[in-house]
């Protein structure tokens, strides 16, 4: 008997041992300080034809940080940061949020169990401000739109659209106008989401794209129709399921997860299940927001294809497809044209994202491939990078750089203009003792790539994510030179506020998954937002004044700039040192800033790249 007591302890034991090590919870490491980026801006960026954006890329503005969804901001992330407020845990947010230059925070919850479909926060305390109402559309309204107010800058006006309503209303919550979209959902359950407002210039006109596969464009002035009726996209809706969603089981548990701390939701499944269905693209006809060039006023809309491109006609789109859209004159009205659409064997779920000059076209398709294409939608190179490219890709107007990711690795591919080369997949290296795996969009900023790094446990093909944070990717390495734990996940977007710091809507989604099956024995599952802020300031002005040198270089390299280009380049070198300023004025609030960014960088320890 002892001899079968022995093995089954030690048995035992293996196992125990074997649990705790599955289970223990994670510890970001300490990134120490690595005295600065070590990437150049070679050559010349590519910039507008029209010069400098509507409103400046110092922070989001709109849901990828510019109207093109280049997700490039001209300010320095802060690679040392710390949670300053977190609030609103009890609202969903999976878009967002959005931020104006005083620093106020706007978002769009999903689902919400009061009336508000627009929240406005104190960008210092987190304070709620005021709200805006739902009106019976409780499916979400997308990354609220800010501009510059052309008849006072540099005043902003914040516009959101839910299916059924629109409004232009001040940064105080004053309404402008609140109009009716145009729209009628006669569908069952509540109407389908809308994935936020867009705008472009030349018509000085608002669009709004939604689930279910509708345009709508309104007068930015007034909020009235600009077409006679709303435009609907020739796809249908993808199939209401596909092969590759979690168990019913898991589904089920994460649903009784969401619904102890979101509450119900008006559909025939729960949120956890909801969120599945859209990350796949089940039952959507448009499953992510959309590109505006604001060189041609092009609209490029990712969605299903027509329902006859897959060979069956069954009112189901099994393919999904690209549209480069024209606003042309029909009378008393504008009118959508469809000028060209690329098909995709299989769906997207990537955002499009238009190249600062209007001459590229950047997508994903579900089988790995970054594609990239002219503004006619012909395609010009393809990448495979191994695995499904998720989200927007990020195109920046410097050096041919483009970053993908999958839901594991940060990519960074080179544009060779007739094709591209892998330069490298970012080293995760946060988490120890777990596998550390992407865990969002990637955001450009001037001193190194914003991005999300999560600490996971491989199950088979199931990854569970245990804990995620913030972190800052060096562009000419891969390396992470910065990073902070975060309370929640989030499957928005990595938004970095004009101040350096992380302002994050959470949104859990796999953290659901993991709390269906282990448990919420790594932090409780919470929604709202967190403002992060700089740990540093001393780092923070360092950061922001070598990057301001490093495009001072810039302009004095290669060949003679156009004046667009000279302002692009002078616009992030006054952001940049205006950063640095405010990050010396936290120090010492009677210093006096060196105007030099050269000189400034070599004072401050650093070297411009």
């Amino acid at each position: 008997m002892r001899v079968l007591i022995i093995p089954a302890f030690l048995l035992l034991a293996a196992i125990v041992w074997g649990w705790q090590r599955f289970a223990q919870v994670p510890e970001p490491r300490v990134v120490a300080d690595d005295g600065g980026s070590q990437w150049q801006a070679l050559g010349l960026p590519v910039v507008s034809n029209g010069g400098l954006p509507q409103s400046p890329a110092l922070t989001f503005h709109t849901m990828h940080a510019g109207l093109n969804n280049n997700d490039e901001l001209w300010i320095a992330t802060a690679p040392q940061q710390v949670v300053a407020w977190s609030v609103e845990e009890h609202l969903y947010v999976p878009e967002g949020p959005t931020i104006d230059h005083h620093g106020r925070v706007y978002f769009s919850p999903l689902y919400p169990r009061e009336d508000v479909s627009l929240v406005a926060l104190d960008g210092d305390t987190g304070e709620r401000l005021w709200t805006l109402p739902h009106r019976g559309d409780r499916k979400g309204a997308g990354a609220p739109l800010i501009l510059t107010d052309p008849d006072n800058p540099p005043q902003q006006i914040i516009y959101h659209a839910t299916y059924h309503h629109a409004w232009a209303v001040t940064p105080e919550g004053n309404i402008l106008w609140e109009a009716p979209t145009g729209l009628q959902y006669d569908g069952a359950g509540v109407a389908p989401h809308a994935w936020g407002m867009n705008y472009i210039e030349r018509l000085d006109a608002l669009i709004s794209v939604t689930q279910d596969g509708k345009v709508i464009g309104l007068s930015r002035k007034t909020g009235k129709p600009i077409f006679a009726r709303p435009f609907d996209l020739p796809g249908e809706p993808a199939a209401a399921t596909v092969a590759n969603m979690p168990p019913h089981w898991v589904l089920a548990r994460g649903d009784k997860v969401a619904r102890d701390v979101f509450g119900d939701i008006p559909e025939d499944s729960g949120l956890f299940t909801q969120m599945v269905r859209v990350i796949f693209g089940a039952g959507s006809e448009v499953s992510n927001y959309y590109a505006v060039d604001p060189n041609s006023g092009w609209l490029y809309i990712a969605a299903t294809a027509p329902d006859k491109a897959d060979g069956s006609q069954d009112g189901v789109s099994a393919n999904g497809a690209l549209y480069a859209i024209a606003i042309t004159r029909a009378g008393h009205f504008l009118k959508p044209v469809i000028k060209a659409w690329f098909a995709f064997d299989g769906g997207t779920g990537s955002t499009p994202t238009v190249s600062n000059d209007g001459k590229r076209v950047f997508v994903s398709d579900e089988n790995g491939n970054v594609i990239a294409l002219d503004n006619m939608l012909n395609k010009l190179w393809e990448f495979n990078v191994g695995d499904q490219v998720a989200a927007s890709i990020a195109v920046s107007s410097d050096n041919g750089e483009i970053y993908a990711v999958t839901r594991n690795d940060i990519i960074r591919l080179q544009d060779n203009g007739d094709s591209a080369q892998l330069v490298w997949r970012a080293d995760l290296d946060v988490f120890p003792g777990h596998k550390n795996i992407n865990a969002l969009t990637p955001t450009i900023t001037a001193n190194g790539i914003a991005v999300s790094i999560g600490a996971t446990r491989e199950v088979g093909n199931t990854s569970l994510l245990k804990s995620a944070g913030f972190g800052l990717i060096d562009r000419a390495t891969g390396k992470v030179r910065g990073f902070v734990a975060s309370p929640e996940e989030s499957i928005s977007v990595t938004v970095v506020d004009a101040d350096g710091g992380f302002t994050i809507a959470h949104s859990p989604v796999r953290r659901l998954g993991t709390a269906a099956i282990l448990g919420e024995r790594y932090g409780p599952i919470r929604g709202g937002i967190t403002k992060f802020v700089s740990a540093n300031d001393n780092v923070l002005m360092r950061e922001a004044a070598c990057s301001a040198a490093n495009f001072q270089k810039q302009l004095t390299q290669g060949a003679e700039a156009t004046p667009a280009q000279r302002a692009w380049a002078q616009a992030r070198i006054t952001a940049l040192m205006e950063q640095a300023r405010r990050a010396q004025l936290r120090l010492q609030p009677a210093a006096t800033l060196d105007a030099n960014p050269i000189a400034l960088c070599a004072r401050l320890g650093g070297q411009p790249s």
